[in-house]
């Protein structure tokens, strides 16, 4: 429970930190403390990230049925495994889709994790294209 307190304080304090720097919220003295969000800010930083992100997973999109047009040249165990890691990109690039509709509709509180784990699902996609088409071209020589 203790551990719990400590990740969700840091997780708060993370996201304070973050918006002070990227500008999304202001701090006055003048004898008080006036906190003012700036939510347009925060939308258009929102609304790039999804941008870039949008485009990196129609060009993933692209990669992948490009990729599976040429694993059909392959034969036997070599074509099955190959096109089981397609589906298996696939299904990621989907989740990938699924989390961008999620930015979408997030608000301050969410954006952060969920930018974190775009990040690193786009990640996670690009290594296995590129995987992909190292096989590819290993099985294209043979």
């Amino acid at each position: 429970m203790k551990n719990l307190l400590v990740i969700g304080f840091v997780l708060i304090v993370a996201v304070a930190a973050l918006g002070y720097w990227r500008g999304w919220f202001t701090m006055t003295k003048e004898g008080k403390v006036d906190v003012q969000v700036d939510s347009a800010k925060f939308e258009q930083d929102k609304e790039a990230f999804g941008k870039t992100v949008g485009e990196k997973a129609k060009a993933m999109k692209e990669q992948v049925s490009n990729l599976w047009q040429r694993s059909e040249v392959l034969t036997g165990d070599e074509k099955a495994n190959v096109q089981k890691e397609l589906a298996d990109l696939k299904a990621k690039h989907e989740r990938l889709e699924q989390q961008i509709k999620e930015l979408n509709d997030a608000g301050q509180n969410r954006f952060e994790s969920l930018k974190r784990d775009l990040s690193k699902t786009l990640e996670e996609v690009e290594t296995k294209i590129e995987e992909l088409k190292k096989k590819l071209e290993k099985g294209k020589e043979k």
